[in-house]
């Protein structure tokens, strides 16, 4: 991870410097005998820092963010819910598409233009990993900038940390959680090929999270409240692979059923096609706290698609699918689709087309395909006008959309728990009051939702009847 070479002299006015070393190297990442340490001398301790974090991007960036304020919380500095009110002001960005960068570059722009004098502005994360330069054109005074992972160098910019708490910490139990449903990011990286994607060229080689730590956070979590968690990575089924594991996330999944047994979700998202084996299958099953769902982005329905994106064949697809379905007959299957990537034909949508008739998919994200500079598929030939992306966007959508109502109206007359998450109750239509949560076919920010008649805290497991079903959310009464 590169860290901007002058972020600790800009800091300098705030008078929070340090030259200590993470006590715990990054996984994946080993010590370099031969690099020069050219930070400034320790720093002695410092005044607590007010922070305002925002976060832009995916979950695993979020969970980003939950560890960087776990490493700020760590050193005592306290974050605060306004802009106004901190004396650094922090942006944790994403750089995976052309738009995400856009709005990296006007929410940093936007802070910039409003903070006060003395103020520090402060960038991390994928942006300024892979486009620092283009940051710093568009807003010159950025005060520092880090990369992916570093959690520990930005809470040692502001000031010596302190030794880092094995226990849990219930002020930082409860940062971790969001609601009802946290995120445990199991692994970073990616070592696959596709064409399409900045991810390598941000995040370097796959690396495996340390099983003990995982375990000390999932239980971290679960302190805090934490009634779900949700398991994410660039590719959660490579987890373990480089330290020579061979079903190293069954494995976890067995640690974690039994870590955190009062937690009644574990929910496993952004497995990799064709890598979904039979012993993974066989322990969700069994294990009663791991929700019959999986999330397994597929990109393409098209085998000469899935070839130019270097992708898993359809018939590695079908496999990983198959296992699921067999181990677990009411697993809820979601995906992700790029449509108008280089060289799509007609030909080739309408077989994107047909798959998803075929697998009847309950959740399917889809995504026009955007160019990333640095990635062979930007350079490729055939570009697929705008106009014909969304177009063919629109179609799939509504195909989806379709399947998904169906899907969701199969659900009608049967009992179900939902997972309360609002924190107050709103009224009906009729009067009466109703709260907001999920079922487990819903993972969090991506599905939909369940509306449940009554009062009833945030976090709460209430055993309800499904009375009705829009095309992604469904109507609950308790039972």
């Amino acid at each position: 991870m590169a860290v901007d070479s002058d972020a600790w002299e800009r800091l300098r006015p705030l008078g929070h410097l340090a030259a200590v070393s993470s006590s715990e190297e990054r996984p994946g990442r080993s010590p370099d005998p031969t690099a020069v340490d050219r930070r400034p001398p320790a720093a002695q301790p410092v005044a607590i820092v007010r922070y305002h974090l925002v976060t832009l991007g995916c979950a695993k960036n979020t969970v980003d963010s939950m560890r960087m304020e776990s490493a700020l919380r760590h050193a005592r500095h306290t974050a605060v819910a306004t802009p106004e009110d901190a004396d650094v002001l922090f942006v944790n960005t994403c750089g995976f598409i052309d738009a995400a960068k856009d709005e990296s570059i006007e929410v940093v722009r936007a802070l910039d233009a409003s903070r006060r004098p003395g103020q520090q502005l402060v960038v991390v994360g994928c942006m300024t990993q892979i486009a620092e330069a283009e940051l710093r054109a568009a807003v010159p005074a950025v005060d520092a900038t880090f990369g992916v992972e570093a959690w520990d160098e930005v809470a040692l910019s502001l000031g010596p940390a302190v030794e880092t708490y094995d226990i849990p910490q219930p002020a930082a139990a409860g940062l971790l959680a969001t609601g009802p449903s946290a995120y445990l990011k199991i692994s970073d990286g990616c070592d696959r090929p596709c064409t399409f994607c900045i991810i390598p060229t941000i995040k370097g080689r796959m690396h495996s999270d340390a099983a003990d730590r995982l375990l000390r956070e999932a239980r971290w979590l679960a302190a805090g409240g934490a009634k779900e968690l949700v398991l994410v990575a660039q590719d959660s089924t490579a987890f373990g692979e480089d330290r020579g594991e061979r079903d190293g996330l069954a494995t976890l999944l067995e640690q974690l059923a039994e870590a955190v047994p009062d937690v009644p979700w574990i929910r496993l998202m952004y497995a990799y096609p064709g890598r979904v084996t039979r012993r993974l299958a066989e322990t969700m099953a069994r294990l009663p706290n791991v929700v019959p769902y999986l999330d397994m982005p597929l990109q393409h329905g098209s085998d000469a698609v899935l070839r130019r994106m270097k992708r898993p064949s359809l018939r590695k697809a079908r496999e990983s699918i198959e296992a699921i379905r067999t181990a677990m007959p009411d697993a809820v299957l979601r995906t992700t689709f790029i449509v108008g990537y280089p060289g799509e034909t007609e030909r080739e949508f309408r077989e994107l087309l047909a798959f998803i008739e075929e697998q009847r998919f309950d959740h399917v994200g889809a995504f026009t395909y955007s160019p990333q500079p640095g990635t062979p598929a930007a350079s490729e030939a055939g570009q697929v006008p705008e106009r014909v992306k969304q177009k063919r966007y629109a179609r799939l959508m509504e195909l989806a959309q379709g399947i998904a109502h169906e899907r969701n109206r199969a659900m009608v007359g049967r009992e179900l728990d939902v997972l309360v998450e609002s924190d107050a109750p709103a009224q009906s239509e009729a009067g009466g009051p109703v709260v907001v949560g999920r079922t487990y076919r819903d993972a969090p920010e991506v599905d939909g939702l369940a509306f449940l008649k009554g009062e009833y805290p945030s976090g709460a497991l209430v055993r309800a009847r499904v009375d009705g079903a829009l095309p992604y959310d469904l109507l609950c009464s308790p039972v």
